[in-house]
């Protein structure tokens, strides 16, 4: 057997070692290809052997690269990829991406390539699943930020830090990242605070504590767009003002995207995996592997893949508003 591998969108750390799982319980071949749809199109691809697979499993430095296209391939592109992927005994497409990218390979089955997904990003915003991978790692690094904020608010006290995060239109990892780090509030857009409200919370917590952690979703302001950074400068413009200290900003961006890979990262890009080759094994074709609200792995059609919002009847959500997160 040969399996094509493909990533598309944000890059993550992480997924090494779903690709090294591939190749472990299938002892097939695998090919490569580099920068996303447009790399799979141009057919850029390389073979890489289980040797090094192994050596950088649980390493940051990716083993592919990814890529974005705004456009729509057109029907003879995608015959193109097809008859591709044919000339290089490909046997099955594997892509791992957010839900544009999973799409893509539903419309890419119709051309008689077997094809499977599985979420990775670090927004964890793909539809039915609780877990995406890159999104562990991505909270660790934010839980290690505010870790560090807290500590310089010891040394300095009475300072309130404002944090914004990537995530997209979607707060999952504000929202998360706020619980296991214990911030104090999470600015999502899926729950918008009256800014009055906000800044009698901020200054009761400042009487308690000797700092104050806000994390800011990047899409929590009306005026975001995808590439869009800065929703902390609105939210700062309006707040400060309102409590009368000032609100000391951090932007971590483009670094939430890597870093070593956490314990519970390997573990669900592993069960991801090996429902991909049960999946398989099994003559299953063109399905999309999610993990369900009880951390197992399912597969599900390709058609279904879309964005999702953070789920406000969810746990997470309601454990935020005991927390007084939210």
């Amino acid at each position: 057997m040969k399996l094509g591998m493909i990533i598309s969108g944000g890059d993550v750390t992480g997924i090494n070692n779903f690709i090294f799982q591939l190749a472990k319980l299938t002892q097939a071949e695998m090919v490569l290809f580099d920068g996303g749809i447009s790399g799979l199109l141009a057919n850029r691809h390389h073979s890489i052997s289980f040797r090094d697979l192994a050596d950088f499993s649980i390493s940051p430095m990716p083993v592919i690269s990814s890529g974005r296209t705004e456009r729509k391939l057109q029907a003879a592109e995608y015959e193109t990829i097809a008859k591709q992927l044919k000339t290089l005994h490909v046997d099955v497409l594997i892509m791992a991406g957010g839900d544009g990218s999973l799409q893509f390979l539903n419309t890419l089955s119709e051309f008689g390539v077997n094809c499977f997904g599985v979420g990775m990003t670090i927004d964890n915003d793909v539809y039915g699943s609780c877990y995406t991978i890159g999104f562990s790692t991505a909270c660790e690094q934010i839980v290690k930020e505010v870790s560090r904020l807290r500590n310089t608010g010891r040394a300095l006290p009475g300072r309130v830090f404002m944090v914004e995060l990537l995530g997209g239109y979607c707060g999952e990892l504000t929202l998360q990242s706020a619980i296991k780090s214990n911030a104090d509030f999470a600015l999502i857009p899926e729950c918008q605070q009256p800014l009055q409200a906000l800044a009698d919370k901020v200054k009761r917590r400042l009487e308690q504590q000797n700092s104050v952690v806000i994390l800011c979703s990047e899409g929590y302001t009306k005026e975001y767009s995808p590439g869009f950074q800065g929703a902390i400068d609105t939210m700062i413009a309006r707040l400060e003002p309102k409590i009368g200290v000032r609100i000391r900003k951090t932007i971590v961006g483009y670094g939430l995207r890597n870093g070593d890979p956490t314990g519970e990262e390997i573990y669900q890009g592993t069960i991801m995996a090996s429902e991909v080759v049960r999946c398989i094994n099994s003559g299953m074709k063109n399905k999309a592997v999610i993990i369900n609200a009880s951390n197992q792995p399912i597969p599900i059609d390709l058609i279904s893949m879309q964005k999702r919002l953070v789920n406000t009847e969810g746990h997470h959500y309601k454990l935020a508003r005991q927390l007084n997160i939210i």
